[in-house]
């Protein structure tokens, strides 16, 4: 009798450690697994198709995924030329062979749109398109096939009947996330003069959280182009820009604030370099921000208007627009990645396009691009 009760508790036991909770493989176990792998699963049941397709699990996901910092390196590059084709390119640094075997073409349904459309940034999966007419921008999720297209507010977009007021739109745009408030912001600036000296900029900024624009007026003092692409670090943005007068300057965000500022530039040389433009040193007020140059050789063939992507994970550097048989690509349709971790750097063409094209790195998500205020309320 004594055998048969050690027998029941030791396979009652075994039963016990062989079972895990709903709330066990869906927290610790499904959080970690890839996008494709999630989508699949969706189908097991009811509860799991509800649990699954919830933004909070969408955010447990994305908090364990590796790639979602900004310091993780980029293997993964979406792309879009003027016909609204789009790609993924993926990226390893022991490939060979013909790169166009790793990019894969997708199909987006934008039958809404008429015209072109530009690349604003991509963060957490979402990609951010808009037009150049800037009545509307799209989020839109890659892996999830779900697509939002956010209408500019008509107040927004009401011009003051002054008839020599002239705008020059688009130029400035951005889209991240800000982590202190758990809110994605799409900024529009537009270009305003009167007459020949005085100008200011408009300011458009949606929020995803709120689900609504707001508008305010920047007067900047000076007349200013950007030169590149945002980056992000500390919930603030930052725009490289060339100013008149001035020269040089980082022009910066506060996602959280919603406030620009100015970054003056100061040169502080590193003594123990052998290269003093080796470190570069960005300073307004008492915050800091640290960038560190790159010195590319004239022989790699990179013109003035080559940019810079991202990293891999050994350290090259994705770089678009190039010079080729002595003719500079300012128009960004070939794709390269330059290793820095040689001793003399070299540059290795990826891809070719017959026209121009946005990049920017990627990583897949189940981030919804639909508001999160209505998310939150459905």
């Amino acid at each position: 009798m004594g055998d048969q009760d050690s027998n029941s508790e030791k396979k009652q036991f075994v039963e016990q450690q062989s079972y895990l909770s709903d709330d066990l493989i869906i927290q610790e176990i499904l959080t970690r697994l890839p996008v494709k792998s999630i989508l699949r699963f969706k189908s097991v049941s009811k509860q799991w198709y509800s649990t699954l397709s919830s933004s909070d699990f969408a955010n447990a996901h994305l908090m364990k995924s590796p790639l979602a910092y900004h310091s993780a390196p980029v293997n993964t590059l979406f792309i879009i030329d003027l016909n609204k084709c789009c790609y993924l390119f993926s990226y390893e640094d022991d490939l060979s062979g013909n790169f166009e075997d790793y990019l894969v073409r997708l199909d987006p349904e934008f039958d809404f749109v008429k015209n072109s459309l530009q690349l604003t940034g991509s963060c957490n999966g979402l990609v951010c398109l808009n037009p150049i007419s800037d009545e509307y921008f799209i989020l839109w999720n890659p892996s999830t096939r779900k697509i939002h297209k956010y209408e500019t507010d008509v107040h927004l977009r009401r011009i003051e009947s002054i008839d020599d007021y002239k705008f020059i739109r688009h130029v400035i745009c951005g889209f991240w996330y800000a982590s202190f408030v758990d809110d994605y912001k799409f900024i529009r600036i537009l270009k305003r003069t009167l007459g020949t000296d005085d100008t200011n900029y408009i300011v458009h900024i949606f929020s995803l959280r709120e689900n609504k624009w707001t508008r305010f007026d920047f007067d900047f003092g000076r007349d200013f182009l950007a030169t590149g692409h945002a980056i992000l670090t500390n919930d603030r943005l930052y725009w490289p820009a060339f100013a008149r007068p001035g020269g040089h300057i980082i022009l910066s965000f506060d996602l959280v604030a919603e406030r620009f500022d100015v970054v003056k530039l100061e040169y502080r040389y590193d003594s123990g370099s052998a290269n003093k433009d080796d470190k570069l040193m960005h300073i307004y007020e008492s915050h800091e921000v640290i960038l560190t140059s790159i010195d590319f050789p004239k022989g790699l063939g990179l013109g003035m208007a080559s940019q810079m992507i991202g990293f891999t994970r050994t350290g090259k550097c994705f770089v678009t627009g190039t010079i080729t048989d002595g003719v500079s690509d300012y128009e960004n349709r070939m794709l390269g990645v330059v290793d820095t971790g040689t001793k003399i750097m070299q540059y290795t063409t990826l891809l070719r396009f017959d026209m121009m094209i946005g990049i920017a790195g990627y990583f897949p998500s189940l981030v919804s691009p639909f508001p999160i205020k209505e998310l939150s309320t459905a």
